[in-house]
């Protein structure tokens, strides 16, 4: 049996200023043996008699919608793909269930082409955990599941069970059936997490539900509040063997437990001053790690917001990472300057000031980089990411203050210490760690080896920061998401 495997997942930021494309490249085909593909999309997992086949090369960004001419070349492409293929008797999408296409769901246009061209043929999807997929996504396929973990630290684990699945239902083994149960409510990236209450409960009790034998997939998807569309919310998919019902049940039940949850959700409260100081005062052994929300690239903020860089700077930071600043006029100057020389410059906030504005800095370049390299993380291990040219900036500035800053020139998800590692800095070195991330930097800080060999937090601090990918919801001006939401809305 030969299942195919698409991955592409790109988070649409309804609030960013600029639209995205996305380029879609082949899978090698040197490299589309049985053994190869399989390891590199589900390491250490052998399914007997089932062929996994990737077909293209992953596709994982986060921005704007995407541009409707680049999406339909992409689907163009894809469906040419799948042509050359000598057989496929399934495929599984991988997707973050928010890529949207203007106000258009890029899953949906995606599965209705797939559907149109092939009608035959079986799809699985594993989705992010923010999905806010459309209603009619369940009509095409009523095979969708996600992570049980915020973050998808199980992702492997799910998608060993998505293919195992797939295959039942191209044997006829199954009859898979959706139940699909909503709630508006608008839950920011940086609370979505199972690693603290009230949803550590989350996992052990949808393991408990997928126990039944009737049920194959139980999936709570959190929302992703920085799209705003008439789906966002959290959303409860259950997906039986041919018992709607039951499904339906289930579906309200967990449903309802979220919801009743709500008033115990911990809101990130600390400013990044507040954060920073908190961390400078604290004499613990191991680096403070702070998530700047505000700016999270993971979420499609731009990566060029100063309120970490400036708030650093202003308490006199030491030892201190700022990782990352996306300017890529900066890179300019710096490629002009060289390795080793000092360095006077404004940087970020070139863009978009509601993340802030330039900041005039001083220091030496310290190395110059192209950017590339292995991502750093359970999330997606060994993923190559190319960040563009990039640099390690050594920036000093009031009361001593001394900062190793990571400049790029685009943005990638910087939940993670890959880039900083790249460049040569010493990461294991440092007191304070800065992340533009919202809450992906938890999947390795909290994971043992391999990945944290180098440093383990002492401690994790999220710092509500301003920009597009903030959990102070106030921030939105929303007109699309129905009302009444929570937190929005009283209820």
């Amino acid at each position: 049996m030969r299942i195919g495997f698409v991955s592409i997942r790109h988070r649409s930021n309804t609030f960013a200023r600029q639209h995205r494309s996305l380029i879609l490249s082949p899978w090698p085909q040197n490299n589309q043996r049985h053994d190869l593909g399989t390891n590199i999309i589900l390491p250490g997992v052998e399914f007997d008699g089932i062929e996994l086949v990737p077909l293209v090369m992953p596709v994982h960004s986060a921005g704007g919608p995407i541009e409707p001419d680049s999406f339909s070349t992409l689907l163009t492409e894809l469906v040419t793909i799948l042509e050359q293929q000598d057989s496929l008797d399934g495929l599984i999408l991988e997707v973050t269930g928010t890529l949207l296409v203007e106000e258009h769901s890029g899953e949906l246009l995606l599965l209705r082409r797939l559907v149109e061209c092939f009608p035959s043929l079986l799809v699985g999807i594993l989705a992010d955990q923010v999905a806010q997929l459309p209603e009619a996504v369940f009509g095409l396929t009523p095979l969708v599941l996600g992570p049980h973990h915020w973050p998808g630290i199980d992702r492997a684990q799910r998608l060993a069970l998505l293919v195992r699945l797939l295959a039942r239902w191209i044997r006829r083994e199954i009859r898979p059936v959706a139940a699909l149960e909503r709630r508006t409510m608008l839950l920011p990236l940086a609370i979505q997490r199972t690693d603290c209450p009230p949803f550590d409960q989350l996992p052990p009790l949808l393991a408990a539900v997928e126990q039944n034998p009737s049920i194959l997939a139980v999936t709570v998807f959190a929302g992703f509040p920085y799209a705003d569309v008439a789906e966002a919310g959290m959303t409860v998919v259950v997906v039986t063997d041919a018992a709607a019902e039951l499904g339906k049940t289930a579906a309200r039940q967990l449903a309802d437990f979220v919801w009743d949850s709500r008033e115990q959700i911990a809101w990130p409260t600390l400013t990044i001053e507040e954060a920073i100081h908190q961390a400078m005062q604290n004499d613990s052994t191991g680096p403070h790690l702070i998530l700047d929300t505000g700016d999270a690239t993971e979420a499609g903020a731009p990566g060029e917001g100063t309120a970490a860089l400036w708030a650093a700077l202003d308490l006199g930071a030491r030892q201190t990472l700022v990782s990352a600043i996306v300017d890529p006029q900066a890179i300019e100057i710096v490629l002009r300057h060289g390795i080793g020389t000092p360095i006077e410059l404004e940087l970020g906030g070139k863009t978009d000031h509601r993340h802030g504005y330039p900041i005039p800095v001083r220091g030496i370049v310290r190395r110059i980089g192209c950017g590339q390299y292995r991502r750093w993380s359970p999330l997606a291990g060994g993923e190559l990411l190319d960040a563009g040219p990039s640099a390690w900036l050594e920036i000093e500035g009031r009361y001593e203050s001394h900062l190793d800053v990571v400049v790029s020139g685009r943005p990638v998800p910087f939940d993670e210490l890959g880039l900083a590692r790249a460049l040569g800095i010493d990461v294991a070195t440092k007191r304070i760690i800065i992340l533009k991330s919202a809450v992906e930097a938890l999947a390795w800080c909290r994971q043992s080896d391999p990945f944290t060999p180098l440093v383990r937090p002492a401690q994790v601090l999220q710092a509500v920061t301003p920009g597009i990918a903030t959990p102070d919801l106030a921030f939105f001006s929303y007109r699309s998401v129905k009302r009444p939401a929570w937190p929005l809305d009283t209820y």
